[in-house]
């Protein structure tokens, strides 16, 4: 039996849980956080999958260890990144230097894979076709020896296909999300039994998607809400949670109760209203921005990247992005996000990322056309300040909450990653503001999404949306028994090295308090940070797959 088993639930938050628990849905996390300290583990801001759960690995902030995104900006252009370029260790790798096994299986932000003693199965963010093959999973043949026990459909990382939308869509991705559970849950258990570790952990990432597609359909409330929801619907996001928790509880059933057990999430979840926010042309109504004149080129470039997929059959559509890998997605991101803006006249931009709102500033010296000289940074923060706090929708309310300068958040070695500017909107009775892009068009800073796109596409905004408050719950023999502590998702690597007995790394942020009834230590400093040489970038091959599942999943426009 493992020492440790860590369950990974992306985008599960507990204020759902406690609701589904509510309902009788989620019997086995009722009894977890019964038995065990749980905390509404804070998330890095924005509240981003790659930089959470790397902070989850590496015991450290984003501006630390050096992943920003799914993507990085260098001046106009942007580049996919995965962990290849992730700069400081894993909790992982150092609890193999402390004599311990792991093993760890599809998390996201995790390849290339490392070469831990026990294994590594890569996430979704694979630059690897639908059902993979041996170059995201260590050992090489452990990929065979699961290619060869379980059906490709359960080797899969694809459990809905956003390009193939139709009317039996919703009801379909609903029963494939619950089966997808199912077939990590029993691969899950088969790597426990054929493969066992120090530690074990396996990460699930369907309720991120449920709440993402579904939250429309599960919240009465939502201004996003169908006339018409079948009880199906309703119930979708629902029965997610429930074969979430079932899934938990075979795992726990596999290891015996006196295993010590940690479940984390990257984020929250919540909704998004029918407010829509347009940060460049915020910024072109504060003089801070200007368009070009022509802007054909994006349309064109909008349509190569979105629609035109939707019009090629599935197969087809996978061998034609594998044919055309030489044509970097990014040079297409890039000309999608920047293209149709001025940059001669250009202070400020945003990449207008629909899950991550911030501004960078066209900085002379930093940016090949670079506008903005270093000593007006201060005065063009208030400037965009001012802009940002005078938005309004039509009924008065405020759409911004806070604008965070970079160095309020970002103190690390790789601070320079990170926009200049964080934008933090302001939640509409209960829902976020949408940010979409504006496709350097003429148009309002703040419009509402009309109802037609309300379901919408992912990219273009979806009912659900992250939020910044995700779950966290320790159970075990030394752990405080219904016990909650206020926690950072950074300091989860030292709670993991505690629950273990082994002094946590330099590097870990050290927290004050923990679910140990007798706390690892003393704060220590930060000396001995050991830096990764960042590692090859993705091929334009590498490129398109990713690119093609992240618009898929909807985290790129589409």
């Amino acid at each position: 039996m493992p020492r440790l088993l860590i369950i990974g639930l992306d985008g599960v938050g507990l204020d759902l849980v406690e609701e589904f628990i509510a309902r009788g849905q989620m019997p086995c996390l009722e009894k977890l956080l019964q038995r065990g300290t749980s905390a509404a583990l804070t998330s890095v801001l924005p509240p981003t999958t790659l930089p959470a759960w790397t902070s989850v690995f590496t015991g450290a902030s984003p501006s630390d260890h050096g992943i920003p995104d799914f993507t990085e900006r260098t001046g106009y252009r942007i580049r996919f990144v995965g962990a290849g370029q992730r700069r400081l260790g894993t909790v992982f790798r150092y609890l193999n230097q402390h004599g311990l096994t792991t093993g760890t299986a599809w998390f996201p932000a995790t390849y290339p894979p490392e070469p831990l003693n026990g294994y590594q199965i890569s996430g979704w963010d694979s630059p690897v076709t639908h059902a993979g093959d041996d170059s995201f999973v260590h050992p090489k043949s452990l990929h065979g020896e699961m290619s060869t026990k379980f059906k490709k459909e359960h080797l899969s990382f694809d459990a809905i296909d956003e390009f193939e939308k139709n009317h039996d869509w919703y009801q379909n991705a609903a029963e494939s999300l619950v089966q997808h559970i199912k077939q990590r849950r029993e691969m899950a258990k088969w790597l426990l039994s054929e493969h066992p570790t120090d530690i074990a952990a396996f990460y699930f990432g369907e309720a991120d998607t449920a709440a993402h597609h579904f939250w429309a359909f599960h919240d009465p409330l939502s201004p996003r809400r169908p006339r018409d929801v079948s009880p199906e619907l309703r119930a979708a996001l629902g029965n997610v949670y429930r074969e979430l928790d079932a899934a938990v509880q075979n795992l726990i059933d596999a290891v015996g109760e006196d295993t010590p057990v940690v479940l984390v999430s990257d984020h929250g979840s919540g909704g998004t209203g029918t407010t829509a926010v347009y940060l460049n042309r915020m910024l072109e109504k504060a003089n801070l921005l200007k368009f070009k004149k022509r802007r054909l080129s994006l349309v064109n470039t909008s349509f190569t990247r979105n629609t035109a997929p939707r019009l090629i059959p599935r197969g087809l559509r996978r061998s034609l992005f594998r044919f055309a890998g030489g044509f970097a997605p990014s040079y297409l991101e890039s000309r999608t996000r920047f293209a149709g803006i001025d940059w001669e006249r250009t202070i400020a931009f945003s990449e207008e990322v629909s899950y991550a709102p911030s501004i960078w500033f066209n900085q002379l010296g930093r940016e090949k056309n670079g506008q903005l000289p270093y000593r007006d940074r201060e005065s063009a923060t208030a400037a965009v300040r001012d802009t940002a706090f005078a938005l309004k929708d039509s009924s008065g309310n405020k759409i911004v909450k806070r604008v965070i300068p970079r160095r309020e958040l970002h103190t690390g070695r790789f601070a320079h990653l990170f926009p200049d500017i964080v934008i933090e909107l302001e939640e509409i009775n209960g829902y976020l503001p949408a940010c979409l892009p504006s496709h350097a068009t003429p148009g309002e800073a703040v419009s509402f999404i009309p109802p037609a796109e309300h379901l919408g596409s992912k990219g273009r905004s979806m009912p659900g949306c992250h939020t910044r408050a995700g779950i966290f719950i320790a159970v075990g023999p030394d752990i405080d028994r219904a016990c909650t502590v206020a926690a950072r998702i950074e300091e989860v690597a030292s709670w993991i090295c505690g629950l273990l007995g082994v002094e946590p790394a330099s590097w870990f942020v050290q927290p004050q308090t923990g679910p140990f009834k007798k706390n690892a230590g003393d704060e220590t400093s930060k000396k001995g940070f050991t830096w990764n040489e960042p590692g090859g970038v993705y091929t334009p091959a590498e490129e398109r797959i990713v690119a093609e599942r992240l618009r898929r999943l909807g985290y790129l426009e589409g």
